[in-house]
This record gives C-alpha cells, sequence and structure tokens, in this order.
C-alpha cells in the first residue's frame, strides 16, 4: 500500500527576516512569501495555503508580477556556486522557467510594469543585473549594476508606466535604466545627487513616474526627479534625472529648531508605501510606521537656515509602533497596510485611524522541542531562542510568550496537574514558569555544567529528570518548593539527547551522541541495560506499555528494542537521504511518527512498521514532532521556525476508537470543552488577533512560595528512593523489599504498584528456629505473601 499524504490544519509561519519578503497579489486575496526554500501563498479570507517547490536552498527574494500571471524567486546559494532565479505560473503553481546567472545570491527581483521582462539583481559578489524575457523564457542582456567609485546596489523598482525602465538604488548608487529588447542591451543614467553620500534601503516611484522617493539607511528620504519623456514609448529621459532634496522630520525640540536641524528616523526608513493622494506610509528599523507628508518651504514657518545636508520638511499625521524593524509594507484594498517585521510578525494597519491588530506570529528561529499538557489538547508549547510560546491549537493564535533573551530553550515538559511549565535552556539552568500567564515560579542555577539539553518528569509531578551536554543524568527531587538533587548518573561519554521514562515512573532511557541509550532504574538510581548502535541516537522512547523502546539516529533507521533485556529486535530505514532526529509515539500505541533532515514527515504502524502517511511540505530540517494528548493532531516544527499541525489519520482515530485504551493512555487521553480552554490560558482580549505581550523573566528574588500558593494541595510522597538505597545490592537484578515477597514476573512487573511494602506479619524467631525451617515452607509463606500483596494493590 502506497503512503498517503497528510492533510494539513494549520500552519504557522512568516519569514519577516527577508527584506521585502511580504507581498500582495493583485487580486487583493493572497499573500505570498517565502518559507524557508518554498513559496507560500496564503488566503487572507480563509487562511488555506499552497506551496511552490523548486529551490535548492532559501528563497531570499520575491515578486509578483503586475497582471497577476507570473510569480518570481531567487535564492541564495553556497559560496563558488550560482543561485537560481525561478519564474512561475501562478494559477498552476508549475515552473515556467528558471535561469543561474548570479554568483552566490540574488538580493532583489522586479517585473516591469507591461510583465515582459524580469530584471533579477545578484549580491556584492556578483553585481550584476539580469534582464529575462518573460514570453520567450530566455535571458535578454546583463550589466554592472554601479560603478568602480560606488557601492553595491541592493534593490530594483520599476516605474508604472514605462515599460522598459526601472531603477536600481543602493550605497552610493541610484540610476534609471533603459531596456532595448531588440538589439539585447540596456543603458543607464545616474541620478545627480550632488556631493550627497547615501545608502538607499528603499525606493517608491509616483504614478507618472516623475518622482522616486527614497529611504535611507541614516533616517532620511531622498526624492528625485526623473525627467522621462510623456511618450510611453520612448524610456530616454529628456533631461539627466536630479535630485529634489534630501528631507528630515520637523522637529519639536526647541534647541533643533534654532539651529535648523530635523529629527531622524532610529534604524533607518527600511520600507516606502506611497499612496494615492501624495502621502507617504514609512516603516523604520526601530518599529515606527508613520503616515506622513513632505511640505514645502512655504508652509514650513519653522523652518530656519541649516548647514545639515537634509531639511527639516517632513510632517508626521498618525504614528504607531510594531516593536522590531519593519521588513516589508504592502497596501491591501487602499483602506490597510499590512506590514512585516524581522521579529517574524505581521500586522495590519487601517489607513483612517491608524488602528494596529496583529495577524501572525511565529518564532524567528528553530524550534527545538513540543510539549503537549498531560490532560489537555487544545494547547501547547514551544521552545526556541529567546523565547517559550503557548499556542491554542485549533485557532493557531499565540496565548502566552515567555521572553528569556539571549539564550535558547531546548526542552520543555508540563507538571502538576498542567499548573507548571519546567524549560530546560543553554545556560545551563531549569526555569519554571506558569503555563497560564508566564509568571516565573522558581529556577534551579547550575543544574548542569554545560548546557541543559533534556528534561522529563514522572507523572506524579515528584520528580525532575535533567540531562546535559556534560553527558550527565541528574535527577532532582521537586515535591517541594526547594528542588533537591538526588543523584548524579554518569554513564555517557557524549551530550544528552533525549530522556523519556516509562508509564509506570521505574524506568528511564537516555540517547546520547556517543552511540549508546542506557536504561535506568530510577527508584534505585542505577544502570539495568545499555543499547548500543554504530550511531548517534538522536531519541529514544519506551512504549505507553513499558514492554518495547523505540530509538532513532544517524544511521536513518528506526530500532525496536526490548525493555527487559536490551536485545535489538527490528531495524527498519526510516529514511533514504537524512538523519532522523526526532520520533513520538501515539498515546495509543499504535503508530508513531517521525521527523528527518530530508524535510519529511512520516507516520507508520508500530506492529508492522509499515509507512502509512507522508508529508514533504517542511522547508527546513524536522527537528521536533508531537501527537496531541487526544490522538486527533499531530504538530511537526522544524529549523526555519515554522509549525505545522496536521490532522490524524482516520484509519489512527478508528483503531483508537475501537481498541480500549489502557493505563496512561485513557487517562490523558481527554479532551477540554470549548467552555474551559480560557482556564489554561486565562488572558482575556478582545480580539483573538491583539498583540501579543511578552512576558518576560521575573528576578529570582521572588519568594518561591507563591508558585503553590494558588495550586491544588500536593499528595504526600513517600520516600522510596531512601529505603531503596538501603537494599541496593550487588546483582544488577531488583530484589525484592523483603524476604517474604517473591520477585514477580517480567508480565507481572508492568501491572504491578511500584512500591513493595512487606505485609507479613510473621513473629519474630531466634536463629535456631530459622535455620530449621524447611524449603517448602519458605515457598509456601512466599507464594501466600506475594498474593496477598498483589490483591490488596488491585
Amino acid at each position: 500500500m502506497e503512503p498517503q499524504d497528510l492533510e494539513t490544519i494549520g500552519i504557522i509561519t512568516f519569514d519577516g527576516i527577508t527584506k521585502n519578503a511580504l507581498r500582495l497579489h493583485p487580486d487583493d486575496k493572497h499573500l505570498l512569501y517565502p518559507m524557508g526554500h518554498k513559496v507560500a501563498i496564503r488566503n487572507i479570507e480563509t487562511g488555506e495555503q499552497r506551496f511552490l517547490s523548486g529551490h535548492t536552498n532559501n528563497v531570499s527574494t520575491l515578486c509578483v508580477s503586475p497582471c497577476g500571471e507570473y510569480v518570481a524567486s531567487g535564492q541564495n546559494n553556497h559560496l563558488g556556486f550560482k543561485a537560481m532565479v525561478i519564474v512561475w505560473n501562478y494559477k498552476e503553481g508549475t515552473m515556467k522557467g528558471s535561469y543561474e546567472t548570479h554568483k552566490v545570491g540574488v538580493v532583489d527581483l522586479c517585473f516591469t510594469c507591461n510583465s515582459d521582462f524580469l530584471v533579477s539583481l545578484g549580491g556584492r559578489d556578483d553585481g550584476n543585473v539580469v534582464v529575462w524575457d518573460v514570453r520567450k523564457s530566455s535571458l535578454i542582456c546583463g550589466s554592472f549594476a554601479s560603478n568602480d567609485t560606488s557601492g553595491n546596489a541592493n534593490n530594483i523598482t520599476r516605474t508604472n508606466l514605462h515599460g522598459e525602465c526601472f531603477v536600481t538604488a543602493g550605497d552610493r548608487t541610484l540610476k534609471i535604466w533603459r531596456i532595448e529588447a531588440e538589439k539585447r542591451r540596456m543603458h543607464n543614467l545616474d541620478v545627480e545627487v550632488g556631493k550627497l553620500k547615501r545608502l538607499v534601503n528603499c525606493v517608491a516611484v509616483d504614478e507618472r513616474d516623475e518622482i522616486i522617493y527614497c529611504g535611507t539607511s541614516s533616517g532620511d528620504i531622498i526624492t528625485a526627479r526623473l525627467n522621462l519623456r510623456d511618450d510611453l514609448q520612448c524610456g530616454e529621459p529628456a533631461r539627466l534625472p536630479v535630485m529634489i532634496g534630501c528631507y528630515s522630520k520637523i522637529t519639536r525640540d526647541p534647541r533643533k529648531m534654532k539651529t535648523g536641524e530635523g529629527d531622524l528616523y532610529a534604524g533607518g526608513v527600511r520600507s516606502l508605501l506611497l499612496l494615492k493622494d501624495g502621502k507617504l506610509v514609512v516603516g523604520t528599523g526601530d518599529g515606527t510606521i508613520e503616515l506622513i507628508q513632505i511640505i514645502t518651504m512655504k508652509e514650513n514657518r519653522t523652518r530656519k537656515p541649516s548647514k545639515f545636508p537634509n531639511t527639516p520638511q517632513i510632517l508626521t499625521h498618525q504614528a504607531e509602533n510594531v516593536c522590531s524593524a519593519v521588513t516589508s509594507m504592502v497596501l491591501h484594498q487602499n483602506e490597510f497596510v499590512v506590514a512585516g517585521t524581522s521579529w517574524c510578525e505581521i500586522y495590519q494597519i487601517q489607513l483612517s485611524n491608524f488602528h494596529m491588530r496583529l495577524l501572525v506570529t511565529c518564532h524567528t528561529s528553530c524550534i527545538y522541542s513540543i510539549a503537549f499538557p498531560r490532560n489537555h489538547s487544545e494547547i501547547f508549547a514551544t521552545g526556541s531562542k529567546n523565547d517559550v510560546r503557548l499556542w491554542q491549537l485549533e485557532k493557531q493564535k499565540e496565548k502566552v510568550r515567555i521572553t528569556v533573551a539571549n539564550f535558547i530553550c531546548s526542552s520543555l515538559q508540563f507538571a502538576r496537574d498542567d499548573q507548571m511549565l519546567l524549560s530546560a535552556w543553554n545556560d545551563g539552568i531549569i526555569r519554571v514558569f506558569s503555563p497560564h500567564n508566564g509568571d516565573f515560579y522558581f529556577s534551579i542555577h547550575n543544574a548542569h555544567t554545560k548546557a541543559v539539553s533534556t528534561i522529563a518528569v514522572t507523572t506524579d509531578s515528584n520528580t525532575l529528570i535533567s540531562g546535559g551536554c556534560d553527558g550527565q543524568v541528574r535527577i532532582w527531587d521537586i515535591k517541594t518548593d526547594v528542588p533537591r538533587l538526588i543523584s548524579i548518573l554518569k554513564e555517557h561519554r557524549g551530550p544528552i539527547m533525549s530522556l523519556h521514562i516509562s508509564s509506570n515512573n521505574e524506568d528511564l532511557i537516555s540517547s546520547s551522541t556517543d552511540g549508546t541509550c542506557v536504561v535506568w532504574d530510577i527508584i534505585r538510581c542505577t544502570r539495568k541495560h545499555i543499547l548500543m548502535g554504530n550511531t548517534m541516537f538522536m531519541m529514544a522512547q519506551f512504549t505507553p506499555d513499558g514492554i518495547q523502546i523505540l530509538t532513532c539516529g544517524t544511521d536513518r533507521k528506526i530500532a525496536y528494542w526490548e525493555t527487559l533485556d536490551g536485545s535489538l529486535v527490528r531495524e527498519v530505514e526510516g529514511s533514504s537521504a537524512g538523519t532522523m532526529n526526532c520520533i513520538d509515539i501515539s498515546p495509543d500505541g499504535r503508530f508513531f511518527i517521525t521527523g528527518s533532515n530530508d524535510c519529511t514527515v512520516k507516520i507508520w504502524k508500530y506492529d508492522s512498521a509499515d509507512l502509512t502517511h507522508v508529508a514533504t511540505l517542511h522547508a527546513a530540517i524536522i527537528t521536533a514532532c508531537k501527537f496531541s494528548t487526544d490522538c486527533k493532531h499531530v504538530v511537526t516544527a522544524s529549523a526555519d521556525g515554522t509549525i505545522m499541525i496536521w490532522k490524524c489519520p482516520s484509519e489512527a482515530l478508528n483503531d483508537s476508537k475501537s481498541v480500549g485504551q489502557s493505563g496512561r493512555t485513557a487517562n490523558s487521553a481527554r479532551s477540554l470543552p470549548d467552555a474551559d480552554v480560557d482556564k489554561l490560558s486565562p488572558r482575556k482580549t478582545e480580539d483573538d488577533a491583539s498583540v501579543v505581550a511578552d512576558q518576560t523573566v521575573r528576578s529570582s528574588k521572588k519568594s518561591t512560595s507563591s508558585c503553590t500558593s494558588d495550586q491544588k494541595p500536593l499528595s504526600a510522597a513517600s520516600d522510596r528512593c531512601k529505603d531503596s538505597k538501603k537494599e541496593i545490592r550487588p546483582n544488577k537484578e531488583r530484589m525484592p523489599a523483603c524476604k517474604c515477597v517473591s520477585r514477580s514476573s517480567a508480565s507481572s512487573k508492568s501491572s504491578a504498584s511500584t512500591s513493595n511494602q512487606c505485609r507479613c506479619r510473621d513473629a519474630k524467631n531466634d536463629g535456631s528456629s530459622s535455620k530449621a525451617r524447611t524449603m517448602e515452607n519458605l515457598k509456601e509463606s512466599s507464594n501466600s505473601c506475594s498474593r496477598r500483596s498483589i490483591t490488596s494493590k488491585t
């Protein structure tokens, strides 16, 4: 049976770091933006997405033809290799043509106003402008974008009326170009700017091709006149293009007003949007978005003579701030401005009142961990660099954001009836937060000498186990507000990649890059078995019944192991191209999911190891995957910060309904009613798309008693670890707690309780009477005691 495609429910992604990443289709219904080595097309109304696949590396620039029939995208490449430019048919989603001319990377693309030509600009390692005929699918000509005395060009902008003209700008360069397709050549003219030297970040051309507006890295705006002829067939300028002026903001500082100095935009002008009424929308490096108008010298009555190269003639009408650098802006339906930021967020601003609301938010870098609460399936958490975020699964909306600047969260776990969120960080600290509002509870400093790579917690939330890059596994007692170190397990010689605890809270398996997986006894803090392979184990996990272990690693294989003796049962090839990075078994134990370096998500049947479903929509390596608690959804994450939510296969749902779940699965596969969704994240917002406030980490001086003041009282903890240490014996087999209890078989061990307490009431006999007791009496007494202990536990 051939594998089927997984059905997507939602995709949370946006590459805001790429310049001019956000593009609006002429139909005003679809947004286009790069996603790794793919181009995403998103319907604004329905949220449906489709992708254009064909690039071999990350997409660096994107543009849409004015007619709406074509989409062009360029990519980056490694040093010494040429970068590809692809032209797509928008409706069919197929490749129309491609060419590889630029070295290393493509920095900008644009179609001419009649959609006949595509102009591409190479980076500083290339520096060429290339013209490609869209109709004939052939190259026409190319030329250097700048002179030897000037810097590199970094953006291209088309004219609105003249079909064979375009503008290039960059570091101390500003040119107008004219294409001669019949002679297969093009000409350029420099815009006269005098002694002014600026780095131009963005260019906007008015509707009549008369004036261009240039935003600079210095924080001012340059205007220039193109002086093109009225004859649209002739693109040659009637006179040399010349600069009109360089403008700054009108200041309110009295000291600057005396000297005639104006205010500059902090972080430079990153994006410009020209409106029909002549006003401009400016996006800056500090996140400011303003609606401005450049007034004349007569209208500026406060202006005084100035020695500065710019004059204060920019009047601000409306202003808003999006908290991060604006990288792209588009005009939607002539009523809204849609802005993309470097924090990978998309905002919508209404022009009439400048009311702003958040549309899309996602991670800015690689996601390392995904965690679901034990008793809820509508909320899940993700960990990445700088922050931890909690998401609502159905709406794909961010509910809570916890920020720890400049550090990476490597692992997440919920504990104490989902009232605590434990996180591991690369600074060697384990931090605990509230999943409701992101409040800081307490932290374990110096949990490892190096980074904390992974954590696991028992189902009773009394024991926390951490693994570090130092190769150590540490067991912590977190029953009280003050965590206490119980034991340090030293067996691995490489970083710990994953930890997983069996359903009975007795066994632990740790995987490492040293080529071993170790099965530990949590109660006695000793090693039970060791699994060895010719691979670097990336992840290991117990099955829900605890009988077998599933592992994956760099050898691209999925291995089945026996928990009882650590023997290898089966090996399955999980991927033919890349390393297997993550694995997760469904709560009912009938399916498991894998993610690998070949950007592929696969779902397998556990018993037969048959591949049932495949998904190839990710544009970067898969770093985390997780089944939801109710086994209805699958969440995967990749190195580019993308989160994808998939619908669990119908076959898996049918099987899970027909087959009764046992033990931990029956308790965990509970869904939260819609009315109780807000109880887990009680933050109330008037709009689902409102801006999410960052919850920064508070000082550790805060009293740790507050973390349990609002929680349910914890049950009394047993002293199993202390008692078990007294009973440790030289042999590796676990011994009974007392002489009257015999060791249970392998089948009954999984169902029996974790603690073996003596319930005998035998009288104390002296040494002679105990020696006289026969072997038959010993067997009968031990068997009767074991039967009584098992019946009492059940």
